[in-house]
């Protein structure tokens, strides 16, 4: 089966369990396979904006991470192909075409970076606060939300509460984060600049859309983190 072929049933979720082995064998051991996937999956996620100037600027950062990466002249023309394509799709769409509440978090939504404990690879034996965000750091999200639970418990540092709550919105579990996010406001900590801006997320995705579109609001009232971000996300949800 071709590449491109075994890529798109990937995509549409129709790959079978010995397809399915294959997919994944080739992604760890395939570097093109890899850097292929990774072109179409980015390409993917920017035909969801509705606006020609979002997706030309998506476009571009995509261009710009794989010209990094070195890619083959193949994979330039590709994604030089791709925007003239999305281009032409979004040209059909209307203006007012909706776009879901999914499609605003998986285009926008990113796990905040670890800024408590930079990475290390010391052989000295690790505290249970830098395995935590070890794990958090390698996408182990399920076992780093309950360290930053027992942590928090045991310590009651704030920041805890906010790397759990971003954890269960990576898990899909939106109103445990809206809960831990809500639960942060009683702290002013590094990290309650950002916390309106997952929680408005975090609304979104759980579809309560008027209380996201108010925090949204909120941020670009006072002008806070992401508030240029948030002011996009307003213009597609009015």
């Amino acid at each position: 089966m071709e590449h491109k072929e075994l890529i798109e049933l990937y995509f549409e979720d129709k790959l079978s369990t010995e397809q399915k082995t294959v997919f994944e064998n080739l992604l760890d051991t395939d570097e093109k396979f890899r850097a292929q996937f990774e072109l179409e999956e980015q390409v993917k996620k920017a035909i969801i904006s509705t606006k020609k100037e979002d997706l030309k600027e998506r476009l571009k950062q995509i261009e710009h991470q794989q010209a990094n990466k070195k890619t083959s002249k193949y994979y330039k023309i590709a994604i030089a192909a791709s925007l003239i394509i999305c281009l032409s799709i979004v040209g059909i769409w209307k203006q007012n075409q909706p776009i879901s509440n999914d499609a605003i978090f998986a285009a926008y939504f990113q796990p905040y970076d670890n800024i408590i404990v930079p990475n290390s690879r010391s052989n000295e034996v690790e505290s249970p606060k830098a395995i935590a965000f070890r794990n958090y750091d390698t996408q182990k999200y399920k076992i780093a939300s309950e360290q930053f639970a027992d942590l928090y418990k045991a310590t009651s540092t704030s920041y805890y509460l906010f790397y759990q709550a971003i954890c269960e919105l990576q898990l899909g579990n939106e109103d445990k984060s809206i809960e831990l996010l809500n639960s942060h406001k009683q702290y002013s900590d590094n990290l309650s600049q950002h916390r309106n801006w997952y929680l408005a997320l975090a609304y979104l995705k759980g579809n309560n859309v008027e209380k996201g579109k108010t925090l949204l609001q909120e941020i670009v009232n006072k002008k806070s983190y992401k508030h240029k971000t948030a002011e996009i996300i307003l213009k597609k949800l009015n």
